[in-house]
């Protein structure tokens, strides 16, 4: 079953400042991930068979759905956790900020604050 995961990082910016923050992910098990893959390789493959009846455009719909399946649930297979989200403290204007994250994003990431625009740097907190 996936399970919910928080990761201690930091938040700096260019000036030498930094405040600790938290990142949230789920972590995905063996079973979850196979569900995920499964799910979307049906998915793509039932959309690609509804698409049949509809003209002209079935002829790019059917192949693109019964080719993205198998890469999507290949994707999926392989993801073994999502990233959620950074919630901390801006060291730029000491406002609480959420950073939204992308699947793929790595840490230590560069971005900006959603509210100050400043640049930021996250990185994992040393223990």
């Amino acid at each position: 079953m996936a399970s919910s995961a928080q990761l201690a990082v930091i938040l700096k910016d260019g000036e030498g400042n930094n405040n600790d923050a938290i990142m949230h992910y789920t972590v995905y098990s063996a079973a979850d991930r196979t569900r995920r893959a499964i799910f979307a390789l049906v998915g793509c493959w039932v959309i690609a068979a509804c698409s049949v009846p509809i003209p002209i455009a079935h002829f790019v719909l059917v192949p693109s759905f019964l080719i993205a399946g198998p890469v999507l649930a290949f994707l999926r297979l392989k993801m073994g956790e999502s990233k959620e989200n950074v919630v901390g403290i801006c060291p730029r204007h000491n406002g609480e900020v959420t950073i939204k994250l992308e699947n793929t994003d790595e840490i230590p990431r560069y971005t900006y604050c959603p509210e100050c625009s400043g640049s930021l740097k996250i990185v994992k907190k040393e223990d």
